[in-house]
């Protein structure tokens, strides 16, 4: 089997993220189709389980779970206390957290060279997908950086239960070194982005393909029965 088969586009993976926020947070699946929308609200936390990330996948398909027992046997009985902290269970873990769970998983199994060739497909403009791709590398890099720092402290001992204690002491020896490192970050991600040919009005040839494949067109026909189950339940 063919690598490529097992891998989703860019833009598959975007689309997959708006449908996924937008019916599940503003339709009325959970009344209508309650084993569908947990089965939807699944669906990020496979894809993470399928790109290794073990602990968030685990942690996601076990409170997906709990969440639709929930709702299932407790959130139309009990109207009291228990029945608000139900609900917001629910509201969390099978309405606001798939979307961004999905667009977590876009954003950590993808490059940036796919990502700028994907927005380049979309017709999105230069003016657009620079600052896009320059802050998406910027975070990324931020992330990095608090984990070297973080690791630093830990070996002379401050961890993060002294620090906490001492929040003078966290911002001394935790955030300004990050604030050290970040302004010759933001100057190398810009030296980078010109380095790779990141210019307005100039085309970059890309060594990467981005295409559809069938489970491309698999995911699409999932998000097209959701859609059909939210504007069946809106408007039946």
């Amino acid at each position: 089997m063919r690598e490529d088969f097992l891998k989703l586009d860019f833009r598959t993976k975007i689309f997959m993220s708006l449908i996924l926020s937008y019916t599940l947070i503003l339709g009325n699946i959970q009344q209508n189709h309650p084993v569908g929308a947990a089965f939807y609200s699944l669906l990020p936390y496979v894809f993470l389980f399928w790109c290794k990330e073990w602990k968030t996948a685990i942690k996601g398909l076990i409170f997906v779970v709990i969440a639709y027992i929930v709702q299932k046997e407790y959130l139309f009985v009990d109207s009291g206390y228990m029945g608000a902290v139900g609900l917001f269970i629910t509201v969390v873990f099978l309405r606001l957290l798939p979307g961004f769970m999905m667009a977590r998983y876009a954003l950590y199994s993808s490059s940036m060279s796919e990502i700028t060739l994907s927005l380049k497909k979309m017709r999105f403009p230069d003016e657009l997908v620079i600052p896009i791709i320059v802050m998406a590398r910027f975070f990324y890099t931020v992330r990095e950086d608090y984990h070297q720092v973080k690791d630093a402290m830990y070996l002379h001992g401050l961890t993060n239960r002294k620090l906490w204690i001492h929040p003078i002491k966290f911002f001394e020896y935790r955030m300004v070194p990050l604030l050290m490192i970040l302004t010759k970050t933001a100057d190398d991600v810009s030296i980078s982005a010109m380095t790779k040919g990141l210019k307005i009005g100039e085309k970059r040839s890309n060594l990467i393909e981005s295409k559809f494949e069938i489970l491309d067109y698999f995911c699409f026909l999932l998000m097209c029965v959701l859609i059909g189950f939210y504007l069946r339940g809106k408007y039946a």
